[in-house]
């Protein structure tokens, strides 16, 4: 018999495992459980892009962005990692008030939880499924606001990400392809969002999807090669040290790449617990039987993985606004399990009277 879900219209991927698996699984969950409460890794908030903001204000002056990057770069102390950040989103800040820029930011945060409770609301059976992952993707878009304050390429790459993750259909895949674009455009590190989605949509055999993802790719390529070269023309000097095109990542997340993940999407909680509930979280996705969950822990775990591989750019981030509301999945994903782990084999014995 199927098990009665909890809080979700249907059962997860875990209700359908053998009993052995539902052991591996439990054990799995609990060691990690463990090993994520006693993590003594320091969550970390991303650096300030102080030369952005001074860059901005000399563009509203009249200043040009390579000159002035030039001539700010040398005493910045985010100046290195500045060099691979394209023009774009300064170039915008530049055009636009303070004001004009609070009210955008504002209704883009606005936008995602409408966008994100209208799908995540399907999931759920009730109200209170309902309502819990309404909470926790407020949070998750709270914990996006708080990124682009400190960082605004990384906040906006974040943003971006999300809504193109949420707002992706099998049918409807353009308007998340040119957000996934965007994101590249304006932060290099988000290379990873049509990198990933362009995987997903060959492995279920629908190449008109995956080429609109790669076409994304080759645009936020395209924009980061031409900023490269650009910056290599205008500062000599840093030529030698600019970052380096997307290279391969490791298995294990780089040193400091779970930190500012955690840091970034679960801010205030003890690196220990915040361990814990992004282990949740990610099992929560993993569990969800639908394709948006694949997709979210494969962003996480690839933004995990890749930190500072593509141009020297920070990825961790990007699925900063998905790892609060996997959380909301996460009951029914233990739930099952725990339903199918302990199950003996049971014989029904049904009497037929002729």
């Amino acid at each position: 018999m199927t098990p009665t879900p909890l809080l979700l219209v249907a059962s997860t991927r875990l209700g359908r495992v053998e009993r052995g698996a539902a052991r591996w699984w439990c054990a799995a969950l609990l060691l990690g459980l463990i090993a994520a409460v006693g993590l003594s890794e320091v969550s970390a908030r991303p650096a300030a892009e102080l030369l952005h903001d001074s860059i901005v204000a000399a563009m509203r002056h009249g200043g040009h962005y390579y000159e002035t990057f030039r001539d700010l770069a040398r005493t910045a102390p985010d100046g290195e990692d500045a060099r691979a950040l394209p023009p774009t989103l300064a170039a915008v800040s530049a055009a636009l008030p303070n004001e004009a820029m609070l009210l955008l930011v504002g209704a883009a945060l606005a936008g995602l939880v409408a966008v994100g409770v209208q799908r995540l609301a399907a999931l759920f059976a009730g109200a209170a499924g309902q309502v819990l992952a309404a909470l926790l993707l407020v949070a998750g878009t709270a914990a996006v606001a708080l990124l682009w304050e400190q960082a605004p390429h990384a906040g906006w790459a974040a943003l971006l990400t999300a809504y193109a993750v949420l707002l992706r259909r099998a049918e409807r895949w353009g308007t998340a392809a040119a957000l996934g674009c965007a994101a590249a455009v304006i932060d290099p590190a988000a290379l990873l969002v049509p990198a990933v989605m362009a995987g997903f949509a060959l492995y279920d055999g629908v190449a008109r999807e995956a080429l609109g993802w790669l076409g994304a790719l080759v645009v936020g390529g395209a924009v980061l090669g031409c900023h490269l070269w650009t910056t290599a023309a205008v500062v000599p000097s840093a030529a030698e040290t600019l970052p380096t095109l997307p290279t391969l990542p490791t298995l294990l997340a780089p040193p400091g790449a779970l930190a500012r993940l955690l840091g970034a999407a679960l801010p205030g909680v003890a690196p220990g617990p915040a361990a814990a509930l992004l282990l949740l979280a990610l099992l929560g996705w993993a569990a969800l039987p639908r394709a948006l969950g694949p997709r979210v822990v494969a962003l996480v775990l690839t933004g995990l993985a890749a930190d500072g591989h593509v141009a020297g750019l920070h990825s961790a981030t990007l699925a900063t606004a998905l790892v609060a509301p996997g959380l909301a999945f996460a009951p029914d994903a233990i739930a099952d399990l725990l339903r199918r782990a302990p199950g003996r084999r049971r014989i029904t014995v049904t009497r037929v009277t002729r």
